[in-house]
């Protein structure tokens, strides 16, 4: 640095600068933050001595604990103890059911605890599908002349109103919707909140925590979801599907 030039330090972000002995009294701005910095005369200080970073020590170990003496008795016992000790895991089986019973403070039982990659999902209103899931493609919004993905299309998510959320479970984990084997069951739930259906955009499984109760499906509700699989899906996937979704309880 030369002798008509000194350094002076932004007192917003701490950036340390060249400034010129020739506009001191002037402001500038910080070239990183913009924080208009007067240019000031540097001090005359003594000259410190660097400092030294604190040399770091690790701390002590701590004394390690001595394990209990055994009797004669007891190391005698205890291979047969560990023999019968059955071996537990929390590492779940992609074959354990994935619902869950009905849980306290809450109406709902059997509803699923995650989405499964290898079934459909759908949220309905009184005559149409709203929204879809599948694997891959998270929730996609119907938008009017198709669906979009919810994540980009929040506008057009219902506020509020009475929902169905349906589960089309795929019966054979091995085959797709667009394979032979198709679905095996449905599973229908309510949704009343108002505000629920915004947890589309959000964490995908998120819907799960808004259904209510156990329901079924209206006739509407019936010929809106098999419209839609009838105009997505081929024809020999759904085949002997009609009866899961179609029935004449309502």
């Amino acid at each position: 640095m030369s002798n008509d030039t000194f350094q002076i330090t932004c007192s917003s972000c701490g950036s340390r600068l060249n400034a010129k002995v020739g506009i001191i009294g002037q402001t500038r701005n910080c070239p990183k933050c913009k924080t208009p910095i007067l240019i000031e005369p540097p001090k005359q200080t003594q000259p410190q001595p660097p400092t030294l970073p604190p040399k770091q020590t690790l701390p002590p170990h701590p004394p390690q604990p001595q394990p209990p003496k055994q009797t004669q008795s007891q190391t005698q016992a205890q291979p047969q103890a560990q023999a019968t000790t059955p071996i537990i895991t929390n590492t779940p089986s992609i074959a354990q059911p994935i619902y869950t019973p009905i849980s306290s403070g809450r109406q709902v039982e059997n509803v699923p605890v995650r989405l499964d990659y290898r079934n459909r999902y759908f949220v309905l209103n009184s005559d149409h599908v709203v929204a879809v899931w599948e694997a891959g493609r998270g929730w996609q919004i119907n938008v009017g002349n198709g669906f979009a993905p919810a994540k980009k299309n929040i506008d057009s998510i219902p506020d509020q109103g009475t929902f169905a959320f349906a589960e089309l479970v795929i019966g054979n984990p091995e085959l797709s919707m667009t394979s032979i084997g198709g679905p095996t069951a449905m599973h229908v739930f309510r949704i009343t909140l108002r505000g629920a259906l915004t947890a589309l955009y959000r964490d995908e499984g998120e819907i799960l925590r808004k259904v209510e109760s156990e329901s079924s499906l209206t006739k509407p509700q019936q010929t809106a979801l098999w419209q839609y699989l009838s105009e997505n899906f081929t024809a020999e996937s759904i085949a002997n599907s009609r009866s899961i979704i179609v029935t004449d309880e309502n």
